[in-house]
């Protein structure tokens, strides 16, 4: 990797902890002479110019933030640790702060994270997208009431579900919505989707894992008993209403996001310290 001479350093202002951790983030940045320029996740509108890197203060959502809005330039992102469990971030805060040559050096690697590619089609025309999403794209109602989605893989029909929704993610997803809903967690570099259905009314409805070379179509048949609110999240930062028979189509996005960690960064590390994973 190059050496790094600009940065823009997402930041969430809603939180006190990550908003002083990011003033001394920018603050070491820039004695080390870096240009740094800012943006908040909270603000309309997210403007910037092009950078040689980002970094990302916050947790997991901070990160999820910048990862969409910087995939069409490319740009590579380091995820700074200042919120909970921040399973997405390649480096702790106080780890960075004591070595931030090594990273404007260039000497940090680069982790290739697939992303979702998300549009919604409405009596057989574009509504919206096609949208990227790093972790997920969930459908549900916002009425505690189950409902039909009827799921087709390549030319397949695959199944029909009947419960609270389905939850589509990619390998990076796979320790988020998806663990939750009894999804298996999945290395982050293949190239795989993860559909988990959400409390489906089956026993027999679990997980399946499909490959990321066709696309998934989900049709939303709606409730049995009348018309219900139904919505698409991405990230579950970016939401938008479904209406009955539309058809959300996932693909694999042409890019991939870059995620920077240093040299001796571990999935598997990640796992056992941030999961306990296979603890007793």
């Amino acid at each position: 990797m190059k050496r790094i001479k600009s940065v823009v350093l997402f930041y969430n202002s809603k939180r006190r902890k990550a908003l002083a951790y990011a003033a001394a983030i920018e603050r070491r940045l820039k004695a080390a002479g870096a240009k740094v320029s800012r943006v908040c996740v909270n603000d309309t509108a997210c403007e910037f110019k092009p950078a040689d890197a980002a970094v990302a203060v916050g947790g997991d959502g901070t990160v999820l933030y910048a990862a969409r809005h910087v995939i069409s330039r490319g740009i590579p992102v380091l995820g700074i640790n200042a919120g909970g469990l921040g399973f997405l971030s390649g480096v702790e805060r106080r780890d960075f702060l004591r070595g931030v040559k090594p990273f404007l050096n260039g000497d940090y690697k680069t982790f290739n994270r697939s992303l979702l590619a998300v549009s919604v089609r409405r009596k057989g025309r574009l509504v919206f997208g096609p949208l990227p999403a790093l972790n997920d794209c969930v459908i549900r109602s916002q009425e505690a009431r189950a409902f039909t989605l009827r799921a087709t893989f390549g030319r397949e029909f695959l199944s029909e579900y009947f419960g609270d929704g389905l939850i589509i993610s990619t390998p990076s997803g796979s320790t988020a919505y998806s663990l939750a809903a009894s999804g298996p967690i999945v290395m982050p570099d293949l190239e795989v989707f993860l559909l988990s259905p959400i409390c489906p009314h089956t026993l027999t409805h679990r997980p399946i894992v499909l490959s990321a070379a066709e696309e998934l179509k989900v049709e939303v048949e709606g409730g049995r008993s009348g018309p219900q609110v139904m919505t698409l999240s991405l990230d579950g930062q970016e939401n938008f209403r479904l209406e009955h028979g539309d058809t959300v189509v996932i693909g694999k996005h042409p890019r991939s996001f870059k995620m920077l960690a240093p040299s001796g960064f571990s999935y598997f590390d990640i796992l056992r310290r941030k999961l306990s994973w296979g603890e007793r």
